[in-house]
């Protein structure tokens, strides 16, 4: 199966306002669950290029990280996702558990994962704040 890629989030401006020499845009982003692929092998998943912006995007901020839009989506409370400004793209990082050994610690998604495995048949949603112009 092919690596999500930033055509796989519908964005949807929903504020724009200008602070300081700067626009901010707050940008609603919606995972495809059942056109996606799996994570990417290496920059995280890359986000829509310009979130609403005319010219770049300085930077992003995440302000609700990717939930289930249903109760019953199943469990997301323990990744934990981060903004990766080199990539303008969004890691996903786990907790390493098994059976016999505790959490060490996070570590990246892998690559054999799927947004349907987080998040089962509901599209995970995200909300940032672009910040360029």
């Amino acid at each position: 199966m092919a690596a999500i890629t930033a055509t796989h989030w519908t964005e949807t401006v929903q504020d724009k306002m200008i602070v300081g020499r700067q626009k901010r845009n707050r940008v609603k982003l919606v995972l495809d669950v059942t056109g996606a692929g799996t994570y990417p092998s290496s920059g995280g998943i890359p986000l829509p290029t310009t979130l609403g912006m005319s010219r770049n995007v300085d930077y992003v901020i995440v302000t609700q990280y990717p939930m289930p839009t249903t109760v019953a989506a199943g469990p997301v409370n323990n990744y934990v996702w981060n903004y990766d400004q080199e990539n303008h793209s969004i890691h996903g990082y786990h907790t390493a558990v098994s059976d016999a050994v505790p959490a060490t610690g996070l570590v990246e998604l892998p690559t054999t994962w799927e947004p349907s495995s987080g998040f089962g048949t509901a599209a995970p949603v995200m909300y940032v704040e672009a910040v360029g112009w």
